[in-house]
């Protein structure tokens, strides 16, 4: 019985140990400045509609669609 409890121990201690090494480390975020679009869409309803114009043509980071008064409007993200 001793030696299947410590076979058990040793199993768990090897799961913890390969669990350690699969967790995601943690990145600092990355500085970005944001402006519109040179071309394409510049209103928007969703982030999706800008992400076409943004990161698949212009190579930006990131697009959001932001409310500025009196419209929601593209937003290109790129590193600063």
């Amino acid at each position: 019985m001793a030696k299947f409890a410590s076979i058990i121990t040793f199993l768990f201690v090897v799961l913890i140990i390969l669990y350690a090494f699969e967790a995601p480390t943690i990145v600092e975020g990355q500085k970005s400045c944001k402006r519109q679009p040179n071309s394409g869409r510049k209103y928007c309803m969703k982030d999706s509609e800008c992400r076409k114009v943004c990161v698949e043509a212009e190579k930006a980071i990131r697009a959001t669609c932001d409310y500025i008064f009196p419209r929601r409007q593209c937003f290109c993200h790129f590193p600063c």
